[in-house]
């Protein structure tokens, strides 16, 4: 019996000097924060679209895409990847610019086929290039993000088309960008 009481008096010794005595310390939980965007493009013999097509921009406010309770609480938000893809069959290929905040995000290239399976900037994908102008203003807006939760970003996109035309009905092109931030709980 003295031993057991012995041994818990060294651990709460041993507790209290390494600073295990504060048990309301908060810690660092990820949240995901997905920014995401789809954008018709018109069925025809335009084999293009900009920006300022029906249905773009769209405008997404941040603080919408993760669960309030984390809003006041986040102390860092970084992008981890950056992925294009299509919706609908066409036969042929596709390039463009896809756009944050007016400023070019990144360039997309290839067979519209190819862009079936999404293509992504972290699995080394060779079609799609990230623009180092919207990449800065990216990480500016998740930035600003941590201190002000009416943050919005505005995406968009320009492109064409070529070896189909008319154009089918039912094409998309779509953008996501993977954002996480890290919000303290207590």
């Amino acid at each position: 019996m003295k031993t057991k009481v012995l041994l818990w008096l060294l651990l709460f010794g041993v507790l209290a000097t390494t600073g295990s005595t504060c048990i309301n310390d908060g810690f660092l939980v990820a949240v995901n924060l997905p920014i995401q965007a789809c954008f018709s493009i018109k069925a025809g013999s335009n084999l293009s679209w900009t920006p300022s097509d029906p249905g773009q921009p769209v405008v997404i406010r941040l603080a919408d895409q993760i669960d309030a309770s984390y809003l006041n609480n986040l102390k860092n938000v970084r992008y981890y990847d950056l992925k294009v893809s299509v919706v609908g069959t066409y036969a042929g290929s596709v390039s463009g610019i896809a756009y944050i905040n007016n400023i070019p995000l990144l360039t997309y290239s290839g067979q519209w086929s190819d862009f079936s399976t999404p293509q992504s900037l972290l699995g080394g994908s060779t079609h799609i290039t990230s623009q180092a102008s919207g990449v800065t203003e990216l990480v500016r807006v998740l930035n600003l993000f941590t201190s002000n939760s009416a943050v919005t970003v505005s995406l968009s996109s320009s492109g064409s088309l070529s070896g189909q035309s008319p154009v089918p009905a039912g094409l998309s092109f779509c953008l996501e960008i993977f954002a996480q931030g890290d919000a303290e709980v207590k």
